[in-house]
C-alpha cells in the first residue's frame, strides 16, 4: 500500500472516525471512578487523537506529496531497476529512467524511493512505441559536475517526439520546479502540468516541448533556495548546468538557450526567475507563479550564503535588477489581487524590470497560494512560454 495511495487515506479516515465512535460508545461504560476506568478513558482519548492526527498528516502528504514512498519517509536509499533508453544514437548515462507510462496523466507510483547511483544499460528501441498522448517517464538525473542527484522526477515527451515527421527535430525544454516543501509528483498530479500541456498541444495553442519536472530541493528536506552553498551542495549549478547537460544527452532536445525555459510555483517560482536571470546563456524565459524575489534563508541550512551579505544579495532577483545589468530574458510573474501574500513583492519586482530584460504579469482577480490557483494560471502561462521558446 503506497504512502500516497487513496486506499491508505480511506483506511486512515475510517480508523479515525471509528475511534471517535468508539469513544462515544465506551465513555458511559468507563465512567466509574476506578483507576482502571480512568486509565482506560485516557487510553481511548490518546488512541483517538493519534488516529485523527495520522489521518490529517496522511491527507496533507497526499495533497502536497512531501514523501512519495515509505522508503523516502524512512530516509532509506533503495536501488532501482532502470529502463534502458537510446536517443539519436546516444547512450543516456546521466538520466536513469525508472518507469515509463503512456499518456500525460498516468503516473505509476513506486513503493520504494529511487537510488542515485544506477547507470543506464543501452537497449535499442526502449522508447520506440509512439503513444498518441506522449510518454511520461519517472527519472533520476545525476549531476556530472556537482555529484547531486535529483531524486524521483518526471520527464514528459510529447506525442510528436515519436512521429517520423519530427525525427530530426530538437525540441524546446521547460524545466518545472516545485515549491518547498514538495515532490515532483505534485507537478504531475496536483498542478497537472503534463495534462495541461498535452491539451494545449492537441489544440495547437502551444508548440511541442519536453517538460522536465523536478523537486526544487534535490536534498530534501534541506531547503537550499537553488543556491550554490559555500562549502556545501551546489544546487544552483545542478539545476542550471547539470540538468540541462543530462537532458541534452538523453533526449532529442535543443541546446540553444532560446529553446530553454523555466517554470515554478512558490519557491520554484523564485528559482525559475533567478536561474533565468543568472544564466541567460541557458534559459531565455521563465514563469514565476506566486514566487518571491528576495533571497530568504532556507530551512535547515544555517549558512546558506556562507555568512556573506554580498553573496546573499547576488541571489536576490530584486537586488540584481537594481545593481547589475539586466539580462536579455523574459519573465512572466503571476499572482492574485486578493488572497496572495506575495503580490506586493511581485509588483515591486515587475517595476524594477528594464531593457533588455522584459517583464510580463498575469494577475487574476482572486486566488491564493495553492494548486487550485496555480492550475488556473498554468494554461496561459504555458501559452506565453511557448511563444518565447524556439
Amino acid at each position: 500500500m503506497g504512502l500516497t495511495g487513496g486506499m491508505l487515506l480511506v483506511l486512515a479516515i475510517a480508523a479515525a472516525a471509528g475511534s471517535l465512535a468508539a469513544i462515544v460508545w465506551a465513555w458511559p461504560r468507563l465512567a466509574r471512578p476506578r483507576p482502571a476506568c480512568v486509565a482506560a478513558r485516557l487510553a481511548v482519548i490518546v488512541v483517538s487523537q493519534v488516529l485523527v492526527t495520522a489521518a490529517f498528516l496522511i491527507w496533507l502528504n497526499s495533497y502536497f506529496a512531501f514523501y512519495a514512498s515509505w522508503g523516502q519517509l524512512a530516509g532509506a536509499s533503495v536501488g532501482t531497476q532502470p529502463v534502458a533508453v537510446r536517443q539519436a544514437g546516444t547512450t543516456a548515462r546521466l538520466v536513469v529512467i525508472d518507469h515509463s507510462e503512456p499518456g500525460p496523466a498516468q503516473v505509476q507510483r513506486r513503493a520504494e524511493a529511487l537510488g542515485a547511483g544506477t547507470e543506464v544499460v543501452p537497449r535499442p528501441g526502449a522508447l520506440a512505441a509512439p503513444p498518441t498522448a506522449g510518454r511520461l517517464l519517472q527519472v533520476v538525473i545525476k549531476g556530472e559536475r556537482t555529484g547531486l542527484s535529483s531524486g524521483p522526477g518526471y520527464v514528459y515527451l510529447p506525442p510528436q517526439y515519436f512521429r517520423p515527421a519530427y525525427a530530426r527535430t530538437r525540441f524546446p525544454v521547460v524545466l518545472a520546479l516545485t515549491g518547498y516543501p514538495g515532490q515532483a509528483a505534485s507537478i504531475v498530479e496536483r498542478l497537472a502540468l503534463p495534462s495541461a500541456a498535452a491539451r494545449l498541444m492537441a489544440a495547437g495553442r502551444i508548440r511541442p516541448a519536453v517538460f522536465v519536472m523536478l523537486n526544487v530541493s534535490p536534498l530534501f528536506p534541506l531547503d537550499t533556495e537553488c543556491t550554490d552553498v559555500p562549502g556545501g551542495p551546489q544546487v544552483e549549478s545542478f539545476l542550471a548546468q547539470d540538468v540541462p547537460r543530462a537532458i541534452e544527452q538523453a533526449f532529442r532536445v535543443t541546446a540553444s538557450p532560446a529553446g530553454w525555459g523555466a517554470l515554478g510555483y512558490s519557491t520554484g517560482g523564485y528559482c525559475a526567475a533567478k536561474l533565468a536571470m543568472m544564466y541567460p546563456d541557458r534559459f531565455s524565459a521563465a514563469v514565476s507563479m506566486a514566487g518571491y524575489y528576495q533571497a530568504i534563508p532556507g530551512e535547515y541550512v544555517p549558512h546558506l550564503w556562507g555568512g556573506s551579505r554580498g553573496y546573499r544579495l547576488e541571489n536576490s532577483p530584486d537586488w540584481r535588477l537594481r545593481h547589475l545589468p539586466a539580462p536579455p530574458v523574459s519573465v512572466l510573474a503571476t499572482s492574485s489581487w486578493v488572497g496572495e501574500k506575495t503580490l506586493p513583492g511581485t509588483l515591486a519586482f515587475l517595476r524594477e524590470i528594464h531593457p533588455p530584460m522584459r517583464g510580463y504579469s498575469l494577475i487574476i482577480r482572486q486566488g491564493g497560494h495553492n494548486f487550485r490557483t496555480w492550475g488556473r494560471e498554468l494554461p496561459p502561462s504555458l501559452v506565453w512560454l511557448s511563444r518565447r521558446l524556439s
